[in-house]
């Protein structure tokens, strides 16, 4: 862990709070059903059996990384198994995607950052008849996802620079919104461009997650000035991860909790 980032989770640490600071019915039952569940779905073995295969995997080969690249490996050229271990979000968070899908029934799926495709098999595993419309810029990495994915037929596949084909989807398709996953390009002038991008598709009833809000001081500086945004009316820090949220029946509140 870089020393901005653990820096942030000192404070993270320390500011965390749970169910019992949670006024709100709809956040005190998100938090317990969604976020502190345990639960795991037996649809989902195959999924981290996949996972499990990309950790071994030896295959290398060179990334296309338009984004603010790695601090883990600034190496251009990486094996599977090193960007499965340190690319990949680790199997609660997923299932966290998961539950959140499947709670609310979501149908309109956005990812940003493909990578492997782990994460776009459990959104796409939670509601087979929503549509998963998925953007990465690595060609290599997304016939990997392409691959993982092979039995899933609701994921929408985008390749190219995000700033390019995002919009380009939106402005054919023109679809409503309901969740939306960003995971790339960590810096924070894309950060804020997706989120300006999307907006309009959103409804009051769509949630934004925003990934790794603590990795760096502009995607910090990022999320903190979209958790202000005046479309947004509440949010939840998770450190790894935040959430937006737009129903204009919620009290402006930002939550810190523990996940």
């Amino acid at each position: 862990m870089n020393f901005f980032l653990a820096q942030e989770y000192f404070k993270y640490f320390h500011l965390k709070t749970d169910e019992h600071s949670l006024h709100s019915p709809f956040f005190y039952h998100f938090y317990l059903k969604l976020i502190k569940s345990s639960s795991i779905s037996n649809d989902c073995k195959s999924i981290e059996e996949n996972r499990a295969a990309l950790l071994k995997d030896e295959t290398e080969f060179v990334i296309k990384d338009l984004g603010a690249g790695s601090k883990v490996n600034q190496s251009k050229s990486r094996t599977v198994k090193s960007i499965a271990r340190h690319s990949l979000s680790n199997p609660k968070f997923s299932q966290f995607l998961y539950r959140i899908i499947q709670h609310f029934n979501f149908e309109s799926i956005i990812e940003l950052g493909t990578s492997l495709g782990i994460n776009t098999a459990y959104m796409a595993q939670a509601n087979p008849d929503a549509s998963v419309f998925t953007f990465e810029a690595d060609p290599n990495a997304l016939k990997i996802a392409r691959e993982v994915n092979k039995e899933h037929k609701n994921i929408n596949f985008h390749e190219g620079d995000i700033a390019n084909s995002l919009p380009n989807m939106l402005q054919k398709s023109n679809p409503t919104i309901d969740l939306v996953y960003a995971d790339a390009n960590h810096t924070y002038q894309a950060s804020v461009d997706y989120f300006n991008i999307i907006l309009p598709h959103l409804t009051s009833g769509s949630i934004y997650i925003m990934d790794d809000i603590h990795w760096s001081a502009g995607m910090k500086k990022a999320w903190e000035e979209l958790k202000e945004r005046k479309e947004v009316t509440s949010s939840i820090d998770l450190f790894d991860a935040g959430l937006l949220f737009f129903n204009s029946d919620f009290k402006k509140q930002h939550h810190v909790l523990d996940f």
